[in-house]
């Protein structure tokens, strides 16, 4: 064989002979035709044997076989032929197909080497037919379309192998030899049939993809500038025509124009591509992207063309660069689209006012401002001259709502004045134009059926894509049939399949929806896009607090939902949804719950999406959450679990912005979880788990509108900081400033949300900002009900940024309204007023919920000024601004809204008429009693949950109605308990609650994710959850370093340590203010040395009411004086009794002024010379003067205030029976005496007139005897004590008597007299007890629990206090938590028996010292630098002389049974260490702040008062000693020295610790060590101690 083919090419190469016998001559010779022809067929038949051979071997390497080489050769002679004159077409044939098996041989795409020769080939194949072009005889158009294709052939080989560069020159010839053939087909017109027209017809459709196919291999080899313009030829040369798309341009929407066929989505996606390219990659200039310069006849075919590249670029037009573009191509479709197409010129305005509301009203020039385009598009749809889009007339009513929702929109982005009166208007518009869709006239005008989606007058399978194309039925290599000249046609070899040709994926709208209504076909253009621009204005409407706007457009979109897409769509349910929730929020409960209802049948229909379910079992979890309904809540909220745990929202397929937003839904649901979560929780009344759930959702929407802001950033030239990240916030704590005193303290660095101006957003945007709005104002109002006034401020601060990013009035005007309430509660009026004053104006007199609250509060505030007048109109302002809301709602759906009377204003309001009290004792027993009854009702409900103003006034208003029924002859024996119980339910009320939260951060789970919902049990409770291994915890690599700390400082004892700090919340939790539970004594279990007293003064600070409750008996009765602080000595005498009368107000305007000036002096300490001996005694002059005042001062609180009454403040005196049975007996005769009680008895027995009833009902004073308790408290009294001491004492005796019925005449008794006799029965009674020898309670210790108003005054250096062990305790609870707490200790270590059994415990060996560390004080440390060297010797650790870093400070705090005695500075080293920083300790040592005002509590106005104490209350600190205020550092050092070696807490002291019991405590050392200061008051006062004393 292979000898043959040798000779055969012997034969054939370089034969002269041959050629001359080939070559038509002249000579028509029968001999001379028939040679030839054999010699032709020879060859020919040779050269198909060859291609045979080709076609059946299986190797890549022909081209080096001895076949190729020979046909090569036969090439060669055919070329030869192809140069002689009258070539014949069939010899041209054959030369072109011989090219193209020698090209498709040669190339390999594994070999490089073989591209340019196959190339070559082709390239000669189109040299050759380029001699012949002017030859009628040859069909040139034919052989450029064979050509193209063999190119285009080769080149999908290249493509297929991945050579996308070596393809790109073979696409280049295909591309433009194709244009060519096309070209010159239709010059020549030819009248082709059959196959002939079918290849052409096939070109024609398909030479858009060799361009397509060209930019790709561009893109491939990233060369973007040649692929955009191989793309724009792409679109150029797509067959418009034969798939009829003209025709569907006016006869179908936008969204629909692309659905014909794959063909069609396909040139949608190289439109999308394209456009991209040009503006995001190769930057180019507006007018360089818009394709309007396509080569295309129909006008209507452009505009589409640049209406999908407006399209293209929708979802990155935040983009200031885009949006130029899509300005410009909006402006070029608009010269497209005249006069005479005034649909779809309307269509494009509406898109203009799209991106005029996103970027801007100046980005696109020349077309007016926004209310211009909606004037332009109502005239031209008056005419109802529709021109050439009379077959899309039916939409016209869609884009006429679509423009009003855009006017709404905009009137709101360009914050006009009356934004709120525009946006209402064209939302009525609006609504009241798709009603009339709705109905019929719309629709019956439109009877046409939707159009073909062919051209009728196309051929027949003229379609586009790869599923419709027709394919040459010929093998894939040349023609082997018989010659037969002209008529044998060059056909273009089959082209294999490729990926690049399928089409692409794209994000298209659906079909035009088909809505049967009345038996009309109508079609709409995008609906889901009109329901989302109505969804979008419902949420800003409500946003600017148009509620009746909101509910009317929720309420047509519903229907138009219905209608349109049924009651399984997204929109269908999210609207139901929504609109619900509007009635749910305004009180119509009964309407919301149908409305869930029917759509609760909906969803279990299970043809709803899984997204609009979740959020259907959010929302209806959160709407019966609100009613209480708890099981079904939890319920509702666990089906909303299961679906979103078996869904998956984010399909990675989508472009990158669409994945973010599917995120953002993600983590949208999982805020609405926890949101729902915390009410379920708050319903139970757990505001700890409440909370934590609020600050979870809180950074959930941070993080949703964090990402929407990355995707669409604001344009500003100034730009705020970067680096602020709001998700660091893992609990409020971090978010508040840290001062806690009255001093500015720097805190350390913490994050804070700030909300950059945005004047334009989407729906999704809203719908984050609206759920994060919700969010921040429920957690300032949880915070406002707990107490927490800086927390709740800090939350109304951040709503009202939000609102004011937002440009909505109405919300800023309702955070302004909740600032101004809380400011309010604190006293700060000036505040108050101007937040509340800027909320009207803002409101500008609009109706709604949030007029009706400023009102309420402007008329609070009058009232706090003592505008009465003022006040009460302002508050029937309110009621009518009620009344007409109502009327306006009742015109919706003839239902009032219930909600509205609930409102809660202020009661006790008075008019002018002085209301004349009841006489009978009986009926005003029967006022309290009613009144006693509503408040328990109230103190039940509000214990947990409600706002501690009400639960104080409640429980001090309970105390007084115990006390005046008392006073009135009703009481029972659990009247003092309870009463007592009342007042100390009274005290410390936020911090309680705040102890509840604290104690969960004591002892954190493992950080979830956020993202992660929380979880329920049956009942409603949380149920515990742990991170899975390897779950995706929030901050996993700060929590993995704090994991590491928590294991390198892990306490041995943490788990019972855990369940100390889980019975004290347990106790906490549990405790109910109702009458069983505080009827009973909560002293009786404490030592027996120690003794509680609570001191408290009523709002209107004229009474005070003093409890004394003496610990160790359950039995014991506990003693309760309420005392009038004015008018009690008033006698008539007036300017002598005025002058004397010390009032509430007085004595801390005077407190406050000693204070101030002694501060203001100590700062001017530095500016006096040690040598100006002038100056200095000055100076002391001036803090003695101040020293005297204060001394002053305080013994006037004690005369002024108490008076007589003082005693309930004196130690125990430990009477026998006998003593107090005699001085009973002396004291009831002197007031037998000195009622005449035996003159009466004389009168009786003999006079002669009848006794009336009353007479012989009322009880002689001898049938009257004193209490033990309170002869106990009297037999205090000192002998010695002022007349006006014991006149207290006789009035009140005298009250006793009338109390009981005794009548007395205040005018027959000689008070002078009777106080003569008393004094004389006390001194008799002092030197008995002298006599007898009464043995002292040892170590007596008193507790203070002061309530807020009277934190402010040192009661410990009152005189008959001073110098005595007191401390202050919050509540009684907390004396409890302390000693449970020392029981734990002493359970915990039972082998250490050297710590003392009373009081706290503490190992004195275990300290820490921190001195100087401003390092300003050398003084300071240079007196205490040999103390802190002895203790380092007996084990102590310290810092002198700087700071100490946050971390060491919590390390001495917290360091095991570590105790730090002594902080030498200033303040309360809140410059040091967060104050949630203590707050969260599990362990917080004993405590020795000796820093100026270390112990002041700030005052809060009506909240509680806040301060550095109350942190180390909630750390769990046995003892804290603080000061009240500043202090010079001299004094203050005297008196601690004096206080250490008081209690032994020297180097000495602590070597012989152990060997002894303690003699002294902490409590007595500070007490004993007031006088060693040079000023006892002005510094000797200041000290105080918090919390149970512990022993050295």
């Amino acid at each position: 064989m292979a000898a043959r083919i040798r000779e055969a090419f012997t034969m054939v190469k370089g034969s002269p002979i041959l050629l001359r016998l080939l070559k038509v001559i002249n000579d028509d010779s029968a001999d001379y035709v028939r040679i030839r022809g054999k010699l032709d067929r020879a060859l020919e038949r040779l050269r198909r044997v060859i291609i045979s051979a080709f076609d059946s071997s299986t190797s890549q390497q022909i081209f080096e076989d001895p076949l190729y080489q020979l046909l090569e050769e036969i090439f060669n002679i055919l070329k030869q032929q192809c140069t002689f004159p009258n070539t014949d077409m069939d010899i041209l044939t054959r030369t072109i197909d011989t090219l193209f098996v020698l090209a498709r041989t040669r190339l390999i795409p594994s070999d490089p080497r073989t591209y340019i020769a196959a190339h070559n080939l082709l390239t000669e194949a189109t040299s050759i037919l380029e001699l012949h072009t002017t030859d009628l005889n040859i069909d040139t158009p034919n052989y450029l379309r064979c050509i193209s294709g063999a190119f285009h052939n080769l080149a999908g080989t290249l493509y297929q192998a991945g050579r996308y560069g070596p393809a790109i020159g073979f696409l280049k010839d295909a591309c433009s030899l194709g244009i060519r053939a096309l070209e010159s087909h239709g010059k020549s017109a030819p009248s082709d049939e059959g196959k002939a027209a079918e290849g052409w017809k096939q070109l024609e459709e398909q030479l858009y993809r060799r361009w397509e196919l060209l930019g790709v291999c561009y893109l491939k080899n990233g060369d973007r500038k040649q692929a955009w313009e191989a793309f724009q030829h792409c679109v150029q040369t797509f067959p418009y025509a034969a798939c009829g798309f003209s025709e569907r341009t006016r006869q179908v929407d936008f969204s629909a124009i692309f659905d014909l066929s794959t063909g069609t989505k396909q040139l949608a996606s190289i439109i999308d591509r394209i456009t991209n390219l040009s503006t995001c990659d190769l930057l180019m200039e507006p007018s360089a992207v818009s394709l309007n310069s396509i080569h295309v006849d129909d006008d209507g075919i452009i505009g589409v063309v640049l209406e999908r590249q407006v399209k293209s670029l929708e979802s990155i037009r935040y983009n200031e660069n885009v949006s130029k573009v899509i300005s410009h191509l909006l402006g070029d479709t608009l010269k497209v689209y005249g006069s005479d197409m005034p649909v779809r010129r309307a269509r494009i305005l509406v898109k203009c006012l799209e991106l005029m509301y996103h970027s801007g009203p100046d980005v696109i020039s020349g077309i007016g401002s926004p209310d211009d385009i909606g004037a332009e598009i109502e005239d031209m749809f008056q005419t109802k001259d529709y021109g050439k889009d009379l077959e899309l007339s039916s939409y016209v009513s869609q884009y006429r709502v679509a423009t009003h929702l855009w006017l709404a929109l905009h009137a709101h982005r360009r914050m006009d004045n009356r934004q709120n009166e525009f946006v209402a208007h064209h939302s009525e518009e609006a609504c009241r134009l798709l009603k009339i869709m709705l109905g019929t006239s719309e629709f019956e005008s439109v009877n046409k059926k939707l159009p073909k989606q062919t051209n009728a007058n196309a051929p027949k399978n003229a379609t586009l894509g790869p599923l419709t194309r027709q394919h040459s039925t010929r093998k894939d290599r040349s023609v082997r049939e018989p010659s037969r000249g002209l008529s044998r046609e060059p056909v273009t070899p089959k082209s294999k399949s490729r990926k690049a040709l399928q089409p692409m994926s794209l994000n298209t709208d659906t079909l035009p929806r088909r809505i049967n209504n009345g038996g009309t076909l109508v079609v709409l253009d995008g609906v889901e896009r009109l329901v989302s621009l109505l969804r979008f204005t419902a949420r800003m409407n409500g946003i600017l607090g148009e509620i009746l706007s909101k509910i009317n457009l929720l309420n047509v979109l519903k229907r138009f939902c219905d209608s349109q897409l049924g009651k399984q769509s997204d929109g269908h349910i999210t609207s139901s949804v929504d609109l619900a929730c509007e009635y749910a929020k305004l009180g119509k409960t009964r309407r919301a719950t149908m409305i869930f209802s029917v759509t609760l049948d909906t969803i279990r229909s299970g043809r709803v999406s899984v997204e609009a379910s979740v959020y259907f079992y959010l929302r209806y979890a959160e709407s019966l959450a609100m009613t209480e309904e708890l099981q079904k809540s939890v319920a509702m909220y666990y089906q909303a679990l299961n679906l979103s745990e078996a869904s998956d929202l984010e399909d990675k397929g989508l472009p990158v912005n669409e994945r973010i937003r599917a995120r953002v839904k993600r983590v949208e649901m999982a805020a609405i979880a926890s949101h729902v979560y915390a009410l379920i929780q708050y319903s139970m009344g757990d505001v700890p788990a409440t909370l934590h759930s609020m600050l979870q959702a809180l950074r959930l929407w941070n993080r949703a509108a964090d990402s929407l802001l990355r995707l669409s950033p604001v344009r500003s030239s100034t730009q705020g900081p970067q680096d602020e990240n709001p998700f660091n916030m893992t609990g409020l704590e971090d978010a508040l400033p840290g001062g806690s005193t009255q001093h500015t303290v720097k805190e350390l660095p913490h994050p804070k949300k700030t909300f950059p101006r945005r004047n334009r957003m989407d729906g999704l945007e809203w719908r984050i900002s609206e759920g994060l709005a919700a969010t921040l104002f429920s957690l300032s109002e949880i915070y406002l009900s707990r107490g927490s006034a800086r927390e709740a401020e800090y939350f109304a601060q951040q709503a009202y940024d939000l609102a004011e990013s937002l440009n909505a009035p109405t919300l800023t005007s309702r955070a302004l309204a909740k600032k101004g309430e809380i400011q309010l509660y604190q006293g700060h009026l000036d505040a108050s007023l101007e937040c509340l004053t800027a909320a009207a104006a803002l409101l500008q007199n609009q109706p709604g919920v949030e007029n009706i609250d400023v009102q309420r509060l402007r008329g609070a505030y009058s009232e706090r000024m003592a505008h009465r007048g003022d006040a009460g109109a302002l508050y029937d302002e309110s009621l009518n601004m009620i009344e007409e809301l109502n009327q306006a709602f009742h015109q919706i759906d003839n239902l009032v809204f219930g909600f509205w009377k609930a409102i809660a204003l202020p009661m006790g309001m008075t008019s002018g008429i002085t209301n004349t009290p009841l006489s009978a004792a009986q009926d005003i027993l029967v006022t309290l009693e009613a009144a006693e009854k509503l408040f328990w009702e109230c103190l039940v409900l509000i214990t947990k949950i409600g706002r501690i103003t009400d639960v104080r006034e409640a429980g001090i208003s309970l105390a007084l109605v115990q006390a005046f029924r008392t006073s009135l002859g009703k009481s029972n024996v659990d009247v003092p308990n309870l009463t007592a119980s009342l007042l100390d339910a009274s005290a410390a009320i936020t911090l309680r609650r705040e102890m509840l939260e604290t104690i969960r951060h004591k002892f954190p789970p493992d950080a979830m994710d956020d993202i992660k919902w929380p979880l329920l049990v049956g009942d409603g409770s949380p149920q515990p959850q742990t991170n899975a291994e390897g779950g995706n915890a929030r901050f996993s690599f700060t929590n993995s370093l704090q994991s590491a700390d928590k294991d390198d400082t892990a306490d041995p004892n943490e788990a019972s340590l855990k369940e100390y700090w889980d019975s004290v919340r347990e106790r906490h939790q549990a405790r109910m203010l109702d009458l069983s539970a505080l009827s009973s004594s909560q002293v009786g279990n404490l030592p027996s040395n120690w003794t509680v007293v609570h001191i408290n003064v009523t709002e209107d600070k004229t009474t005070l009411f003093i409890t004394r409750q003496e610990c160790g008996s359950p039995t014991r009765t506990p003693l309760i004086f309420c005392v009038p602080l004015k008018g009690r000595r008033d006698n008539g005498n007036n300017d002598e009794d005025e002058e004397q009368h010390l009032t509430f107000e007085d004595a801390v305007e005077e407190l406050n002024k000693i204070v101030k000036l002694s501060d203001e002096g100590t700062k001017s300490a530095v500016h006096v010379k040690t040598e100006d001996q002038k100056a200095r005694a000055a100076w002391w002059k001036q803090r003695a003067a101040l020293d005297t005042r204060l001394r002053e001062l305080l013994r006037n609180v004690e005369f002024c205030w108490l008076g007589g009454f003082k005693t309930i403040l004196t130690p125990r005196s430990n009477l026998t029976p006998d003593l107090i049975a005699d001085l009973r007996a002396q004291i009831q005769k002197v007031f037998h005496r000195g009622l005449h009680v035996q003159d009466k008895k004389a009168k009786f027995r003999g006079g002669t007139h009848k006794k009336n009833a009353s007479q012989t009902q009322n009880p002689v004073a001898s049938q009257v005897t004193f209490d033990d308790a309170l002869l106990e408290c009297f037999s205090t009294l000192s002998p010695k004590c002022r007349d006006e001491e014991l006149e207290d004492l006789v009035y009140f005796i005298l009250d006793l008597y009338q109390f009981h019925g005794v009548p007395v005449a205040i005018a027959e008794v000689d008070i002078f007299q009777v106080v003569l006799e008393l004094r004389v029965v006390l001194e008799d009674h002092v030197q008995r007890l002298a006599r007898r020898k009464i043995q002292k309670t040892d170590d007596e210790h008193l507790f203070l629990v002061l309530d807020k108003n009277l934190q402010g005054l040192p009661w410990e250096s009152i005189p008959v206090l001073r110098g005595r062990s007191v401390s202050r305790i919050p509540s009684v609870d907390f004396l409890h938590d302390r000693v449970l707490f020392a029981e734990w200790k002493r359970k915990t270590f039972p082998a250490d028996n050297l710590f003392s059994s009373r009081g706290a415990f503490v190992d004195p060996r275990k300290g820490y010292y921190i001195l100087n560390p401003s390092g300003d004080l050398d003084k300071t440390e240079a007196r205490f630098k040999g103390w802190a060297v002895d203790m380092e010797k007996v084990g102590w650790h310290g810092i002198s002389g700087y700071a100490p870093s946050e971390q060491q400070f919590l390390n001495a705090l917290q360091s095991q049974d570590l105790v730090v005695y002594a902080y030498f500075g200033h303040g309360g080293g809140e410059q040091y260490i967060r104050s949630h920083k203590i707050r969260n300790l599990s362990v917080c040592a004993a405590t020795m702040l000796w820093g100026c005002s270390s112990g002041a509590l700030r005052e809060m106005g009506d909240f509680d008062r806040v301060g550095t104490p109350f942190n180390y209350m909630l750390a769990g600190s046995p003892c804290l000693v603080a000061n009240l205020w500043d202090v010079t550092d001299k004094d203050i050092d005297k008196f601690s020295q004096a206080v250490f070696d008081k209690l032994g807490l020297t180097a000495d002291g602590i070597k012989d610790w152990g060997r002894q019991d303690g003699q002294i405590s902490i409590i007595d050392a500070v007490g004993q060590s007031r006088d060693s200061c040079k000023l006892r008051y002005l510094t000797g006062a200041a000290p105080v101690v918090y919390g149970i004393p512990f022993y050295l």
